[in-house]
């Protein structure tokens, strides 16, 4: 089996590529913080943010591929700490993806539909990026990087939703544990993503990979849904309460970054590389619903 190595191990990408690559890869994990698990061989202490130390341990893993998941991914989180967010998003991109070339892995970096503006939406892989945030703007600038570093590469931008390592991550754990607690939430109507299951995000990205697909590729769902349409998907699904979630925009306070936009992905490229459609988001939820109780105790282990 190929080695792979993926960087945010413990975050909620990193734990569902170490489930769906059980028995399919030889799996070495880096996250800031190392930790036992059973879902990879190893998992090495590292700070993305020391980029020479990230290239050197590309250079000693020596992995077949490397699933760059990790990202400072908030658009809070950015503007409120620009020199991280670019530290790991662009700066330990390009290090990772020049030690990429330099002993011949595949790279796969996790990129965002958020490098588009959200004004029009169904956005193909040809149309100009212009992201609304810092988020955004560093995410697209770690692209760059690893085009240009690495040409053995696949770029995915994707919007994803599932089970997280700590049960709070996901826009689909904020509408099930809201309504299963009783609680009342907003579901925005104006605010409309192309979200796809982790899970099938992945079996489609080991697909493309089995493909020989490369360069930069939209995968995710094959429709698009506002939250509020989400929130009531993942109500009826799980058999919760959709009465609770009400159908209004976001508070007059809210960042300026939540606030109507279609961030659509329009995935037809990919899907023609795959031979056929990608899941609907109806489709994903209902395989999140069947994998509850598998994946949950496997990625939330201590």
């Amino acid at each position: 089996m190929e080695t792979w190595l993926v960087t945010g191990s413990r975050g909620f990408l990193g734990t569902n590529a170490g489930v769906f690559l059980q028995g399919r890869a030889r799996l070495v994990g880096q996250a800031r913080v190392s930790a036992a698990s059973t879902l990879y061989e190893r998992i090495i202490a590292l700070d993305l943010r020391d980029a020479p130390e990230m290239a050197r341990l590309v250079r000693e893993v020596r992995p077949d591929v490397i699933l760059n998941s990790a990202a400072i991914s908030g658009h809070e989180t950015s503007a409120n700490d620009p020199e991280q967010a670019y530290a790991v998003n662009v700066v330990a991109a390009g290090a990772i993806a020049e030690a990429a070339a330099d002993i011949g892995a595949r790279m796969i970096h996790i990129s965002t539909d958020a490098i588009f503006t959200g004004q029009t939406g169904n956005y193909s892989e040809d149309d100009e990026p212009e992201p609304f945030s810092y988020y955004g703007e560093t995410k697209l600038a770690g692209e760059q990087a690893v085009r240009t570093a690495v040409e053995d590469h696949l770029i995915v931008r994707t919007n994803f939703f599932g089970w997280s390592e700590t049960g709070r991550k996901s826009v689909l754990e904020f509408f099930v544990n809201s309504l299963r607690a009783g609680t009342s939430v907003r579901g925005y109507p104006d605010f409309i993503v192309t979200s796809i299951y982790v899970q099938s995000l992945l079996d489609a990205i080991w697909r493309l990979g089995e493909a020989g697909a490369s360069g930069t590729l939209h995968v995710a769902s094959s429709d698009a849904l506002s939250k509020f349409d989400y929130g009531m998907l993942v109500a009826e699904q799980f058999g919760l309460e959709s009465g609770l979630i009400a159908r209004l925009g976001p508070d007059p306070g809210a960042h300026a970054a939540s606030r109507s936009r279609d961030l659509s992905l329009d995935t037809s490229r990919a899907s023609g590389l795959l031979g056929s459609p990608l899941p609907t988001q109806e489709q994903g939820v209902a395989q999140a619903f069947a994998d509850e109780p598998l994946i949950t105790p496997m990625i939330r282990q201590p």
